[in-house]
């Protein structure tokens, strides 16, 4: 506390008199400061779930670009390909995820760099990709090839920030969540050669070889 003492000194001393400043201007910092904190953590978060997607994603492109002991890929296989997202995206819910793998053929003659979809499948939430010409996708670099096959899956799932939804929901949400959405083209390493392809096919349940 500040004790103004003789009269003549008032101005002088009360230009001294701070011992209430500090705690003001922490009293207004603190919300800046609790703001940049929440928005740091909302982002690592984010970030995690968007990897751990990634992750996914190619796991599922890898383990269905083996192949099976059969072709096409037995439903059972795929099956169980699927539910391997529960264990990679940990400690996120898998629940909502919507997973589409197709296998993809490359014919640069016919269709330039847009990819043809020969088969196709999805987790039970999602609709597996029509067959033929996919005109909203290009053949990925490194895959721009004739007779070429590769997997794609495309995973996507809703994002509900842990502290952020309210402000989600301002910015148009009503439901205060965003989506991520990953593609991950994987070439075809198990399968079989069709006619005179050079290149292995794998086809999914129910689907046939490229043609």
């Amino acid at each position: 506390m500040c004790q103004l003492e003789a009269p003549g000194t008032v101005v002088a001393r009360f230009t001294l008199c701070r011992s209430g400043s500090a705690m003001t201007e922490f009293a207004l910092i603190l919300p800046v400061l609790l703001l940049v904190f929440a928005g740091v953590s909302e982002y690592a978060h984010a970030i995690d779930n968007w990897r751990k997607l990634t992750l996914l994603a190619r796991t599922v492109s890898d383990l269905t670009a083996q192949g099976d002991t059969q072709n096409p890929i037995g439903s059972g296989l795929m099956a169980d390909i699927f539910a391997s997202s529960n264990a990679v995206l940990r400690p996120f819910d898998s629940s909502g995820v919507k997973i589409v793998v197709s296998a993809m053929g490359v014919d640069l003659t016919k269709l330039n760099l847009i990819p043809k979809v020969c088969s196709s499948t999805a987790s039970a939430n999602a609709t597996a990709r029509g067959l033929g010409a996919a005109s909203d996708l290009t053949v990925p670099a490194g895959f721009q090839t004739t007779g070429v096959r590769y997997i794609l899956t495309e995973a996507n799932m809703d994002y509900r920030p842990l502290l952020g939804s309210a402000l989600v929901k301002l910015l148009g949400n009503a439901n205060g969540t965003f989506s991520f959405k990953v593609s991950m083209p994987w070439p075809a390493r198990g399968g079989k050669k069709y006619g005179a392809n050079t290149y292995t096919e794998v086809v999914l349940p129910g689907g046939e070889e490229c043609k």
